[in-house]
Order: structure tokens, then sequence, then C-alpha cells
């Protein structure tokens, strides 16, 4: 009988995923405590036809050493802990859930720059340390003002540029080279060069994934680029910012404020300078929390390897394997 072996995750139960998988006729288990390095995954999961992954390592030397196991299941969109040349090279299939969080994630943006340019992190801030007055957190700017832009322009930023556009930005602009014109013009967004963002935006929300032109995009050259008083929202990944290039800027007041869901190291260190900022948000890699979103995504990537092991190509493949 084929087996789905979850390797690692933060789940209260899988309740769900049993529901999903053992009804097709498959067996799941569960790996306690969770796999956390290579060595884990390979001596513990070697009966696997499939693999259930959250934050584990899946390596060129895992796969390698795993050969049963010839699907690998993301628990999200990202899969930066998966090696998907390796992948590729060996026939394995890697699939992700790209869909189960659009709104989540995109609520969590919008809430985060609105937050910010009316200063309401600043505020608190001096209120909870006995302050009051609007004085010292001016200029306060109107967002009909302010030009919003995009890094990155899949569906999670599509949805951030229709939710946005109800507060009125002067302009909306996004970059994406990947993306046609005519997607732009559907969604009413102009394009630009991610240097003309850089330069332009008084507002920029990244949506980009993490591959190696994007690591550190927010730099202190980029920032240097960017209009003073700039804010910068971070709902991709944390390494799409250089963390010490941005806490100078945010101490100087290059940087207006940032909102930031995602960070360089995780869980942030404590010691992290981010923390005792008065113009940040931070959240614990939350904006895709919701209960729905949570149930979808324990049912979408439990459905995707029961799809593969029953023969069927998974909704989300990001690499095919050769069967």
């Amino acid at each position: 009988m084929k087996k789905v072996v979850i390797t690692d995750h933060g789940f209260p139960s899988i309740d769900l995923q049993r529901n999903v998988v053992q009804p097709a006729g498959l067996v799941l288990e569960e790996i306690q405590p969770i796999c956390k390095t290579e060595d884990e995954v390979i001596q513990r999961c070697g009966d696997a036809d499939a693999l259930l992954v959250q934050w584990a390592p899946i390596t060129r030397r895992v796969m390698q050493a795993l050969p049963r196991a010839r699907c690998m299941v993301r628990y999200g969109v990202g899969v930066n802990n998966i090696d998907l040349d390796a992948a590729a090279d060996l026939g394995v299939t890697v699939v992700n859930v790209p869909d189960y969080c659009l709104e989540e994630v995109s609520n969590h943006a919008v809430t985060m720059m609105m937050s910010l340019a009316k200063r309401i992190a600043q505020d608190h801030h001096r209120i909870t340390h006995g302050e009051w007055g609007v004085g010292a957190l001016l200029p306060v700017p109107a967002i009909i003002d302010l030009t919003l832009g995009l890094v990155g322009f899949g569906a999670i930023s599509r949805r951030v540029a229709k939710k946005a556009s109800v507060f009125g930005f002067r302009r909306i602009i996004a970059s994406d080279p990947f993306v046609h014109a005519t997607i732009f013009r559907d969604h009413a967004v102009e394009s630009a060069t991610q240097d003309e963002l850089i330069e332009q935006a008084d507002v920029i929300s990244l949506h980009c994934p993490l591959v190696p032109s994007t690591t550190h995009l927010i730099n202190r050259d980029s920032i240097a680029r960017m209009r003073p008083g700039v804010i910068i929202v971070n709902t991709s990944r944390g390494p799409v910012i250089k963390e010490t290039d941005l806490i100078d800027a945010l101490k100087s007041g290059r940087i207006a404020g940032a909102g930031l869901d995602v960070f360089e190291v995780e869980p942030l260190p404590a010691d992290s300078p981010l923390r005792g900022l008065p113009n940040v948000l931070l959240t614990s890699h939350a904006a895709s929390v919701s209960e729905r979103a949570v149930d979808m995504l324990q049912i979408k990537a439990a459905e995707s390897a029961r799809d593969f092991l029953l023969g069927k190509r998974p909704a989300a493949t990001l690499v095919p394997a050769a069967r």
C-alpha cells in the first residue's frame, strides 16, 4: 500500500489530511518529532511514496537517498526548502499550494501599508510611551498624493491593486517582466520597470518570489534611489530585503515606515533592532493565516499527494516527474 509521510508541520492535528488520504486507500504517517535536518528526513522517511513538507530541507542528497519518494508537496506557496533543479534532474514531482491564502496575504499587505501611511504605528508607540499630539508625526501624506508600487504582479499583487485602489492612490504601478501588458491594463495598473518603480513609488509592496535576482533587492543602493519618506511592505520572503540596510534607513528617516511579515532569519532574533523601532509593524509570518486558509492549505496539499499516487497530475505541479 502506498504511503504519504508528513515530515513536519505546525497544525493542531492532521485530521483534514487523513480525511483526504485514507479514503483513497493510502497510508498517512506523521513523523514525530518533526524532521528538521536532511539526515532526519533520510533516516525516517525511507518508506514514503510522497512527502508532505512544511520546513524540512528537501535537497538533492535527500531525494537521492529516498528513491521511492517521487512527489514532494510543500505546505505553502514558496518552495525555497526544496531543490527544484535536483527534482527536475531526478524526475521528482514538486507541488505547492499557491492559492490557499490569496485574500489573506493581500488583505495583510493593504492593512500594513494603510496603517503606516496614516502613521498609526508611530502614534501608537508615542502614546504607549506617555506622549500625545500629532505634531511629531508630521508630515502625514494624503493617500491621493501617493504612488503605490507593486514589485511582482501575480495573483496576490493583483488583489492588492484592486483593494488599494478604493483608497484613491494617485497612481498604482507594478513591475513584473513575466506578465503581459494586457494583464496590467485589465487591472488598471501601470506597467513599470523595476528601476522606475524604485524611483517613483511612495509605497512599495513586495510580492516577488525569492530567486537570485530578488535576493537583497531592497538594499542600501536601491534605498538611496527611493523617494524620501518611502514606505516598504514585505509579505513575500524575508531575504528580498537586506535588513541591516533597511534598519539604517528606518533610523535615519530615509524610510518612513516598514511593514514586515517575513525576515531574513525566522523567528526574528530577540536582539534584532527591528523590535525596538517605532516606525515598523512586525508580524510573525502570519499574513497567510485565517481559519479558512489553514484548513484549505492542509486539504489542498493532501489532495495533491493523493492525486499523484493515484496517477493524476496535481493541479499546482511546479516540476513534473518523468513517469
